[in-house]
């Protein structure tokens, strides 16, 4: 509605409620006429500009004027006291529009502020947004780009080992120890070749979330023997150091947890000495089992410790010493998750790394009073 429009509605409420107070009510009190006149510029302030309730104002107090103050009907002010109270009516009615106008003008400003942050809140949600899904889509191009690269290396390697053997046991001049060393080299890359595979299916499980825990009673050292005959091949020529500081049953699921111990195991043969033993630790306590894997290896670079679980992560030192995939510790990690279970890993300070595995769990004996309450 515009100004022009909210003036005339203004002095059609004077008018009527003079006609009102004159003809309809015979009220002469100025008082309440004042009032009344008050209000409509208040409400006209609130509604219009500034302009509009000054014109309001000078119409409202001519009216208080010709129709409520002696002598009526004229323009003429007999008593000075009546001067008085017109010039206040007007002062109160300039300044109450003054400051009705200025608090709605302030609102107004506020509340064009307040759209303005929204649109800059909303500008910027978007703008990280887009953000994140380049940033997203980046890594994903450079997680295709390094898995390609490792898994293309790691399945050139064993494949050519295999084709080289393959060719010289067909030599007939080998001996029989050489065909037999063929023999060995040719099943232990094999055996590597179905361990990438069985990552890459386990990774596979991890991400569509399709694994799932299936607690069952068992001994720590069942879930030991089942990681120990998962990488038999890789700890052959390892010496474990076994300790089981609890006789006690564990209710977990043990296919999870002794795949994950057997991805650890690994980790540790790959990176430690191959005359230094690998330390294992298995406690079932009230909060759950715990299983610690130490070796003696060259240990984690500072930088690359918060990294470590990541899957295709290898630091370039680890790049140099052994092949890999990166995904062992990863998987490790998943399968971990899926019982509720964590695992870390840290230096020792005489060398080498400790990986904790802790998965919640009952003991027998909680059970066994659990029942029994």
């Amino acid at each position: 509605m515009s100004d022009g429009r909210r003036l005339i509605l203004a002095l059609a409420a004077i008018v009527t409620v003079t006609a009102g107070f004159q003809a309809g009510l015979h009220l002469t009190n100025p008082t309440i006429a004042a009032l009344t006149y008050l209000l409509i510029v208040l409400i006209t302030a609130t509604m219009s500009r500034l302009w509009v309730a000054m014109a309001a104002s000078v119409v409202s107090d001519l009216c208080l004027n010709y129709f409520f103050m002696p002598p009526f009907g004229t323009l003429r002010i007999a008593d000075p006291e009546n001067w008085v109270a017109l010039g206040a009516f007007l002062a109160v009615s300039v300044i109450a529009s003054s400051l009705s106008t200025a608090a709605r003008d302030r609102a107004q400003e506020a509340m064009a502020q307040r759209d303005q942050l929204a649109r800059l809140l909303v500008e910027r949600t978007q703008l990280l947004e887009e953000r994140r899904t380049a940033e997203l889509a980046r890594q994903s191009e450079e997680l295709k780009s390094t898995v390609l690269a490792s898994l293309s290396h790691n399945l050139r390697t064993p494949l050519t080992a295999i084709r080289v053997a393959a060719s010289n046991l067909q030599a007939a001049w080998l001996a029989d120890s050489d065909r037999r060393e063929q023999s060995d080299l040719i099943l232990a890359e094999v055996e590597r070749l179905s361990r990438l595979f069985q990552n890459i299916l386990e990774m596979a499980r991890i991400d569509a979330g399709a694994v799932a825990a299936q607690p069952q009673w068992v001994h720590p050292s069942e879930i030991l023997e089942a990681a120990r005959d998962h990488v038999e091949h890789t700890l052959r020529r390892r010496t474990l150091d076994v300790a089981t500081e609890s006789e006690v049953l564990v209710r977990l699921d043990p296919q999870l947890t002794a795949s994950a111990l057997a991805h650890v195991l690994e980790n540790a043969a790959q990176y430690a000495p191959p005359e230094s033993p690998i330390a294992v630790r298995l406690s079932a306590s009230s909060e759950g089992l715990t299983v610690t894997v130490r070796d003696w290896g060259p240990g984690i670079a500072p930088a690359d410790v918060p990294h470590v679980f990541d899957r295709f992560y290898r630091s370039p030192a680890a790049k140099q010493r052994v092949s890999g995939t990166g995904m062992g510790l990863a998987i490790a990690r998943g399968l971990l998750a899926a019982e509720r279970g964590r695992i870390s890993i840290e230096n020792c300070a005489d060398g080498g790394v400790q990986v904790t595995m802790i998965v919640p769990a009952e003991t027998q004996i909680a059970a066994t009073a659990d029942r029994g309450a």
